[in-house]
């Protein structure tokens, strides 16, 4: 009976809400750069893109190959190294770790060129706070065409920046 009350107690104090909790003030600041970085990627700002990542850090993109195969391209980060072009990128649901100066937050994202969704996939960030700001040291993404109906949140409010 004791088992059931405080199952009864737990459900019914919003624990077991499906909505995730607000992030805490050092994740707000992490997911603000990653909105920065979603903004600097739709307006091909090459300026913010330079501020918001360590010169030197590391891209590396995993995509469909020919025959079913997996190409994985790896690129260091140079400032004003931006293809110009109509992009947009937004993303949902970011899991953030962090543990002192260093995080990594995992997300779903999905990517249009000329007002068209090429892809979704999943975006993974390395973040370092230097100098009491957080930067992008490293990213991986997936570049998944057939995934945008299995990642995409069916409720909108959940996507990130809001633009």
């Amino acid at each position: 009976m004791v088992r059931i009350l405080t199952l009864v107690a737990f459900l019914g104090s919003g624990a077991a809400a499906s909505q995730p909790a607000a992030p805490n003030p050092e994740e707000a600041a992490i997911l603000a750069v990653v909105d920065r970085f979603m903004v600097a990627v739709s307006t091909n700002d090459s300026a913010l893109l330079s501020e918001l990542r360590l010169e030197g850090g590391f891209t590396v993109v995993e995509r469909p190959g020919e025959g079913g195969k997996t190409l994985v391209t790896r690129r260091v980060f140079k400032p004003g190294s931006v293809r110009a072009g109509d992009y947009r990128e937004r993303y949902w649901d970011p899991v953030v770790h962090v543990r002192g100066s260093i995080a990594v937050v995992w997300t779903p994202y999905e990517f249009w060129t000329d007002g068209k969704t090429t892809h979704c996939g999943i975006d993974v960030f390395d973040m370092m706070k230097e100098q009491g700001a957080w930067k992008i040291a490293n990213m991986m993404w997936t570049v998944e065409p057939d995934a945008c109906a299995a990642l995409r949140p069916t409720d909108p409010s959940r996507v990130r920046p809001a633009r």
